[in-house]
């Protein structure tokens, strides 16, 4: 949305790094030449392969910088606070974008055409030529690290893809006589705990053999979904028989508000696995105890399931990548990867997940699937 250009609103403007020891005076000169735009948190402001005529200030808020990665998903690459500058690869080649933009949080920016930075170019030369050389080597050392970061994270999920695979494989005949033993059992005896207690071994089984191909199908950058349509009761169900029951032994209580106990369309079996492992994340970051709260709800046609603990809560410096495969916090034996899973199922049911998170007074999943169309 377009915005007024005041004198008061243009001092954050003339404040950017872009016009360090460029008078006041002469920037006044461009004031009424660069057009400042208010974003809403998650407005994109241009996407990868839109035309690029313009770079961009940040006034206020921050801009998050991906890109499409694997299976479409998008990679973030960084983030563009207030008081620094972005886009000015397409004003120089006038190429495409070959990134997107999006305002991270509520972001004051303005615009500069090609028009407008010639001008400031007459005005002050050397001193912009040297601000922008000094920015785009920050951003090239910038990129460097994340291109290592990135060639590494590309060959440990390989790894990870190839040894999931192998395990598979490896997991199929010993899986096969557990399975084989189990039924022979339930078929000789006639007690109904012993029956009860052969079917948690076959559940236990396919659980295992199906997080694995969870584990494949993330490394491959496709999850395939067997969705069907099942009450907000038949997932608690579930929950309750492999993760929620386990909550007394650690001194955690459960406590749940079912503001919506509707029908939700979904792959019971992998939804599942997924909430019961930020079920998990959760009872380990209340190592003493605490209150784990699951809330249902409807919202704008979206059905919301929300997690939410009084643990140790997530550091602010690791919060914008908690998503990302690898990262990980407070855990000897993590491998990161639980999140960045998690993410990539709710997305392949089009829904979204988000954390929030105060370091000390524990940690809220957001979960938001769509509602199923009646008819």
């Amino acid at each position: 949305m377009l915005a007024t250009n005041s004198p008061e609103r243009f001092k954050c403007f003339a404040a950017n790094a872009l016009f360090e020891g460029i008078s006041s005076e002469l920037l006044e000169e461009i004031r009424d030449e660069i057009k400042p735009l208010r974003l809403k948190e998650g407005e994109v402001v241009f996407d990868e392969g839109d035309p690029g005529d313009s770079l961009y200030l940040v006034g206020e808020g921050s801009i998050k910088i991906s890109k499409a990665g694997r299976g479409g998903r998008q990679e973030t690459l960084g983030f563009i606070e207030s008081g620094n500058f972005f886009g000015e690869m397409g004003l120089l080649d006038r190429q495409p974008r070959s990134a997107k933009a999006t305002a991270a949080s509520p972001s004051l920016l303005a615009s500069v055409d090609e028009r407008t930075f010639q001008h400031i170019l007459e005005l002050a030369p050397s001193r912009l030529h040297m601000n922008f050389l000094r920015s785009v080597s920050e951003r090239l050392r910038a990129v460097n690290a994340h291109f290592i970061s990135e060639v590494m994270r590309s060959e440990r999920l390989s790894l990870v893809g190839s040894m999931a695979n192998s395990i598979i494989h490896d997991l199929k005949n010993p899986i096969c006589i557990v399975r084989c033993c189990s039924d022979l059992i339930a078929n000789e005896v006639s007690d109904r705990r012993l029956r009860e207690l052969t079917g948690l071994i076959d559940g236990a089984v396919h659980g295992m053999l199906a997080m694995t191909q969870e584990l494949l199908d993330y490394a491959r950058g496709f999850t395939s979904l067997q969705r069907e349509r099942v009450s907000i009761w038949r997932l608690l169900d579930d929950l309750s028989q492999s993760w929620l029951r386990l909550l007394p032994g650690k001194n955690i209580q459960f406590v749940k508000h079912i503001r919506y106990d509707g029908e939700i369309d979904l792959d019971l079996a992998r939804f599942s696995r997924m909430m019961g492992n930020l079920i998990k994340n959760a009872t380990e970051a209340m190592n003493g105890g605490g209150i784990l709260t699951m809330t249902t709800d409807l919202v704008q046609g979206q059905v919301v399931v929300r997690l939410s603990d009084t643990g140790c809560g997530i550091p602010h410096e690791i919060m914008s990548k908690v998503f990302e495969p690898f990262v990980t916090h407070g855990k000897s034996h993590g491998t990161g990867l639980g999140l960045a899973i998690a993410k990539s199922i709710v997305e392949a049911h089009t829904g979204k997940i988000s954390v929030a998170s105060v370091p000390g007074n524990g940690t809220t999943v957001d979960i938001r699937i769509p509602a199923p169309v009646t008819a």
